[in-house]
């Protein structure tokens, strides 16, 4: 989501060129929420042709949404065992993480807006044999993995500012 590129680093989604900003230049009503701002959202992946298949959001914004009540106390945002328990708003599902910063959310058409390509598969190696890791009954753990990042459709996501886009 946030990579910057430099030498090895991939390009995060929210720093490719050409992702759709929202609010951006769109004046914002002045009774819109955040379920508002998502739907707006979801609706600009639509006019550049695309079907949003996901929305990322930071776990302390979801958990906004979903405690968002109506006038007579009724959550608005409910999530159905009848769905698996899948989160969604709007139909969409809703994948609640630390990565994404807190009052930014990512909305997409992830499979066909951007491809992850796996080079090598995660591997974990674990040594003792360095300098007086056996005396010192240490061990050192090696994880890696090669991945690369290719947005094809940079269009296909918008990245909200939720705190702009609310009035």
């Amino acid at each position: 989501l946030l990579g910057n590129g430099i030498g090895e680093n991939i390009l995060g989604l929210l720093n490719t060129p050409g992702v759709q900003q929202y609010p951006g230049a769109y004046t914002v009503p002045a009774t819109d929420t955040y379920i508002d701002a998502i739907r707006r959202a979801i609706t600009r992946v639509m006019l550049a042709e695309y079907e949003a298949t996901g929305i990322v959001l930071h776990p302390s914004d979801w958990e906004k949404i979903e405690l968002t009540k109506d006038e007579m106390g009724r959550y608005v945002a409910v999530t159905t065992i009848t769905d698996g328990a899948v989160s969604r708003l709007w139909k969409t599902p809703v994948v609640a993480s630390p990565a994404i910063p807190e009052g930014t959310a990512l909305i997409g058409a992830f499979g066909l807006g951007a491809q992850i390509f796996d080079r090598m598969q995660s591997t974990i190696r674990t040594s003792e044999h360095h300098d007086d890791f056996f005396v010192r009954n240490a061990i050192v753990v090696l994880a890696e993995e090669r991945t690369g990042l290719a947005v094809y459709r940079p269009e296909a996501f918008v990245e909200l500012n939720l705190e702009n886009s609310i009035a």
